[in-house]
């Protein structure tokens, strides 16, 4: 089963703390740096400077690119953010348990994950739409709701798992028993910019059917499909 760290989503409460946080030296002693979310409307300015408005309408309309199927030959894949439904904005804190350096600060005043030195922790924004995804060759013709992260306003990121039955073009697994097609997913990686698309496909499968054994198969495979 996929980890849900993987995708980084909210649950779209106002404030949720996430698991798997990143790591910083506060004090002197190892502490969590946990991602919060704040929902905001989709046309209010984040404290980045923009809104989810501002993003969407500078990755907006259709962008295509050349994707090379790892089995061979190659299509040209068109992508397209529509207008953005519900916006978040994250941004990284220290717990409030955890004191800075020297100890003096108060429980309930967590520092900024940035001034406090931990790795990897931009603010973004959050924006939920849905993203349009076909292939010229017709093995994809799909609308997928994802999440774009943008930690400015020309340029998102987005992971999206899609389950294969659910798919409206032709493409199919073929690198997997049937009898297992059910348990496996594919994950969709991709960025946007102002004047291009990149991004790849990759399957998930499970593990040896019996979840025991060695290998590289004990734990599960992937199984590269598609880059554009």
């Amino acid at each position: 089963m996929l980890s849900a760290a993987l995708f980084g989503g909210s649950d779209g409460g106002g404030t949720d703390g996430r698991a798997g946080a990143l790591g910083g030296q506060i004090g002197g002693v190892d502490g969590p740096c946990m991602a919060r979310s704040e929902i905001i409307g989709v046309e209010d300015a984040s404290r980045l400077g923009f809104s989810a408005n501002d993003v969407v309408s500078a990755i907006s309309g259709a962008r295509s690119a050349t994707l090379t199927w790892a089995k061979g030959g190659s299509t040209t894949v068109t992508v397209s953010a529509g207008a953005p439904l519900t916006a978040r904005f994250v941004h990284f804190t220290r717990s409030g348990v955890q004191y800075a350096a020297g100890g003096n600060a108060p429980p309930g005043d967590p520092a900024d994950l940035v001034a406090t030195s931990c790795p990897g922790g931009a603010p973004l924004l959050e924006i939920d739409v849905p993203l349009s995804f076909s292939t010229e060759d017709g093995a994809f013709a799909d609308s997928f709701p994802v999440t774009l992260r943008a930690g400015r306003r020309d340029a998102v990121t987005y992971i999206h798992v899609i389950y294969p039955s659910q798919i409206r073009g032709s493409y199919r697994i073929t690198e997997v028993d049937p009898a297992q097609l059910d348990d496996v997913r594919l994950v969709l990686f991709g960025t946007i910019r102002r004047n291009t698309i990149t991004g790849k496909l990759q399957g998930m499968a499970p593990g040896n059917p019996n979840g025991t054994g060695e290998g590289p198969d004990a734990r599960g495979r992937r199984l590269d499909v598609a880059e554009f």
